[in-house]
């Protein structure tokens, strides 16, 4: 006899979390109620469970929170391990979020968070059970080095704050070295700025202690000494001095923490065989490759190309009507961390990689900006990555333009099938939009046609106007 299902919603918080009961018809079993994070609050979870499981199906969600939600699933996992009638599942919040949106509620508090995540659960437990198990039985490895990655990328967003500061203060009280790091800030300016921070400090300065600074030469410090000189900053003093200097040492000092978690994090993967097949393709690290796999965890969860740029949301995301495609953008769902990690990965392929090189001078060149290439390169960086690791092979670019080759003659095919007319035949005849007759015009007449009535149509154009 098939056991009644009973759905959980647990919408976590820092300290507690929110549950309410539901039956698979949607109705209340159980108002919400709150338990909080501790040893009591999981006794009476753990006894509430066992009583529910007896004769019925318990299926528990809960939204991927960054690290609230462990141990709440942790407790879920150890009882489902004992009794097959617990599931746990972890999805993403934005599909939890639409679910709340659809329902048009005027007020959202905890307790309605966890209806939405039980009537979510409801709603897509049989379309997408087999990804949420892939999803809840991550790894020691990958739980803890996803931790380690949200450490480092929170140091980096420490440094970007930092540095901005850096470049206010330097802007005011020596704007003439800001030549010097107009992208990116080599080391030695940190150390310069410590020594010397400010035009009125290098003034004072010596030539051969500027000179004494690694990576400074001699010629080096004579600019830097002209400059100093010729500075028109309006910001100098004790105080100015004081927080440029400490602004540069809080850098260095969080360089050198990124860069210890970077080891570390390499550490967790130094035995793992696809680090070595991430980074056949040029200028990815071992840390950004370690990084990209704590990310992606079991890439066999996904089975084609579009569902892992989806997922990570590196597609484009654009709404179409009859006439076109309008609003293009990267759709940017999924995970934040997925997508610095590509970027870093995107940057260095451009740089390193010829490949990559050649594809982003050739979007470069049709016109498109340099953030919309690289929200490319990174789709497509994603996409062959996990194309090498599905097939355990190194990279190859011979490989990857045979594959655009075949996907190119397939995506011809389908321009010309019919299917989606089947009630209807197609024709010219309907009052459509002339973007739209030519699309039918494509598939109702042969290329030759289309091109030589373009060609028409455009000297007909040229002679009317």
């Amino acid at each position: 006899m098939k056991k009644e299902r009973i759905f959980i919603g647990i919408d976590v918080s820092k300290g507690y979390a929110d549950f309410i009961i539901l039956q698979e018809n949607k109705k209340v079993l159980k108002e919400n109620f709150q338990l909080d994070d501790d040893k009591t609050g999981h006794d009476i979870f753990t006894k509430l469970l066992k009583e529910l499981s007896t004769g019925s199906q318990i299926i528990c969600g809960v939204e991927n929170t960054g690290g609230y939600e462990r141990n709440w699933v942790h407790l879920i996992r150890k009882l489902s391990h004992q009794n097959k009638s617990v599931e746990i599942y972890k999805f993403n919040p934005k599909g939890v979020k639409h679910q709340i949106q659809s329902e048009l509620k005027t007020t959202i508090d905890d307790a309605v968070s966890a209806k939405g995540i039980a009537t979510y659960l409801i709603n897509n437990y049989e379309l997408f059970k087999s990804n949420w198990e892939k999803s809840i039985s991550e790894g020691k490895e990958i739980t803890e080095g996803k931790m380690l990655n949200n450490m480092i990328n929170s140091l980096r967003k420490q440094k970007t704050m930092k540095t901005n500061q850096l470049e206010k203060l330097v802007y005011q009280s020596f704007p003439e070295l800001l030549r010097y790091f107009r992208y990116s800030a080599p080391k030695w300016i940190y150390y310069f700025l410590i020594k010397y921070p400010g035009a009125a400090a290098v003034k004072r300065g010596k030539l051969s202690g500027i000179a004494s600074i690694k990576h400074i030469t001699q010629q080096k410090a004579i600019n830097l000494k002209d400059l100093a000189k010729k500075s028109v900053g309006s910001m100098q003093g004790e105080l100015v001095e004081f927080m440029i200097k400490q602004q540069c040492e809080d850098i260095l000092y969080i360089d050198k923490e990124i860069e210890m978690l970077k080891k570390r994090l390499e550490e967790v993967f130094e035995n793992d065989e696809r680090i070595e097949i991430i980074t056949s393709l040029k200028g990815v690290a071992q840390w950004s490759a370690a990084a990209f796999l704590v990310e992606l965890g079991d890439e066999k969860r996904f089975k084609t190309t579009s569902q892992i740029v989806g997922f990570f949301g590196v597609n484009p995301s654009y709404k179409l009507s009859g006439d076109g495609i309008y609003k293009v953008k990267m759709s940017k769902q999924g995970s934040a961390n997925m997508r610095s990690i590509l970027f870093i990965i995107a940057n260095n392929l451009v740089l390193h990689e010829e490949y990559f090189k050649s594809l982003y001078a050739k979007y470069r060149a049709k016109g498109k900006k340099h953030n919309v290439v690289m929200g490319i390169i990174m789709n497509k960086a994603l996409r062959v990555l996990w194309g090498i690791l599905k097939t355990n092979t190194k990279f190859d670019s011979k490989i990857d333009q045979r594959n655009i080759a075949e996907n190119n003659q397939t995506e011809q095919k389908s321009q010309i099938s019919k299917k989606s007319r089947r009630m209807q035949e197609l024709t010219t005849d309907a009052p459509i939009s002339r973007s739209n007759l030519k699309k039918r015009k494509a598939i109702l007449e042969p290329q030759s046609s289309v091109s030589n009535e373009s060609t028409r149509s455009s000297v007909n154009s040229s002679v009317q106007i």
